[in-house]
């Protein structure tokens, strides 16, 4: 089942919860980066698929040529940046793209909504470049916000670690790190939303990746 994008979107722009969700999520992709090899002798081509518009500006340098690519399920709407229009409607597992084209490739609300995960993960092996990246983000099958209708996040099929390694593994990605993330509940109460920044610090220091 896809949400609309208008219903993702409303979430992020207009929820404190939103917000909140798209800091943390964004400081586990800044601890990503630290994995990647990035290019700097040519422009940096990274797609993001589903609704990524939150979280593939972290990745984006002065030399990076972003786009987003929006499910024909879910819809999209237009990014305007430098250059003019960013995003585009794509079938899930057909991009209108080269390949070997990307240097990064980000998946948000994307993955445990595709009907044919096995398809999408083999459209983005032949988009992106030999030695490039692909981030995943997911909500875990056994976390809080997996059962939560608050959140997009508890839309779709949730995956655990060893499943999302063996649905990776069987489509020749390697796995070079992981992170967790979200470990306050998916709530709008005021006592959430005001202690969410201690919780996910605790949940971080001391919790174990299945609570997150």
């Amino acid at each position: 089942m896809h949400l609309a994008v208008s219903e993702i979107q409303d979430f992020y722009l207009e929820t404190e919860l939103g917000l909140i969700t798209s800091q943390f999520i964004n400081d586990a992709i800044e601890g990503m980066d630290s994995f990647i090899v990035r290019n700097k002798t040519e422009k940096e081509v990274l797609i993001g698929y589903g609704y990524s518009t939150p979280y593939l500006k972290t990745l984006v340098r002065n030399s990076s040529e972003p786009m987003y690519l929006m499910s024909e399920q879910q819809g999209t709407f237009a990014w305007l940046q430098s250059g003019g229009n960013r995003t585009m409607l794509v079938e899930e597992t057909q991009w209108p793209l080269e390949s070997e084209k990307a240097h990064i490739v980000i998946m948000v609300h994307g993955l445990e909504t595709c009907e044919n995960p096995n398809d999408l993960l083999t459209e983005a092996w032949r988009a992106l470049v030999p030695e490039g990246y692909l981030l995943v983000v997911v909500p875990n099958r056994s976390g809080f916000w997996a059962r939560s209708d608050l959140t997009p996040f508890g839309n779709g099929r949730p995956y655990s670690l060893s499943q999302l390694a063996r649905l990776l593994g069987a489509n020749r990605f390697q796995i070079t790190a992981t992170q967790a993330a979200l470990f306050y509940p998916p709530s709008s109460k005021r006592f959430f939303l005001k202690s969410s920044a201690l919780l996910e610090r605790i949940g971080k220091k001391y919790a174990t990746r299945v609570m997150g």
